[in-house]
Order: structure tokens, then C-alpha cells, then sequence
């Protein structure tokens, strides 16, 4: 949530937007593991092009009526990447991550109501980069 002058935090609404049904499978899996939540929407990409699926970003960043919002998508360089960052600007509180996993997501709805929305990108990314391991039989 983003930390305020008054000491109050605001929701922090999370987007995911990826190819396929990638996105709707994360929120879905990560309700499973994580309980109900809410402010979270996911997009694909499926059938749109970059202009349709920019639009359709945007509708979402307005409706959450100016709150503070993280973009998460797929993998960079991608038309989900160039329409979030279309549709972001220079807005300061609204970040995209790519590379979007579980760990990621889950990191998120843990972290959003406690971290102050400068610092929650970074607990984000780093709980993802902590998830990516090589296992072998001997790394139980």
C-alpha cells in the first residue's frame, strides 16, 4: 500500500498481463495457496493487438481511480511490455515488473498491505529472485 503523509496506506491494485492464459492461471493459483483477495485483474493478449490490449491496461489503471498500481507482465520486450509502459508513463505510482511468476505474485499480496509502495517493487523482485534455484538430489 502506498505509505501516505497522514500514515495511512492505500490499496495497491495489481495488473497482471501476459500471453495466453498465464495471467488468470497465476491469480487463480495463487488464490489456491494465498486465500480470496481482491484488486488484482489479469489480462491476456490473446487475439489483440498492442493498441486493443494498451486500451484495455489503461481502463484498468482508471478505474482504480488514481490508487497505486504495479503492472506485472510476462517477459521484456514483448507487446504486453510495450503497451504497459504505453500506458504507464510517467505516472509515479504505477511500476511494471516483468518476469512475472508465483513467487512473485504471492510476494505481492503478502507484502502490499506492509511495505511502502517505494520499497515494494524491490521485495517483490527479490523474493522472485530468491525462488529461482538448480535442485538436484542432494539439495533437499
Amino acid at each position: 500500500m502506498v505509505w501516505l503523509e497522514r500514515e495511512k496506506y492505500l490499496m495497491v491494485t495489481g495488473i497482471v498481463v501476459t500471453h495466453g492464459k498465464l495471467a488468470e492461471e497465476l491469480l487463480h493459483t495463487a488464490g489456491m495457496i494465498y486465500g480470496a483477495f481482491d484488486h488484482c485483474h489479469a489480462l491476456s493478449n490473446a487475439s489483440k493487438s498492442p493498441q486493443v490490449l494498451a486500451q484495455e491496461i489503461e481502463s484498468l489503471i482508471d478505474a482504480v481511480g488514481g490508487s497505486s498500481c504495479i503492472i506485472f507482465v510476462d517477459f521484456i520486450g514483448s507487446s504486453c511490455t510495450h503497451a504497459c509502459l504505453k500506458t504507464v508513463g510517467d505516472r509515479p505510482l504505477m511500476q511494471v515488473i516483468t518476469g512475472v511468476n508465483l513467487p512473485m505474485i504471492l510476494a505481492f499480496l503478502n507484502k502490499r498491505d506492509e511495505v511502502p509502495f517505494d520499497e515494494l517493487m524491490a521485495a517483490i523482485v527479490q523474493r522472485s529472485f530468491d525462488s529461482i534455484r538448480v535442485l538436484d538430489s542432494t539439495n533437499s
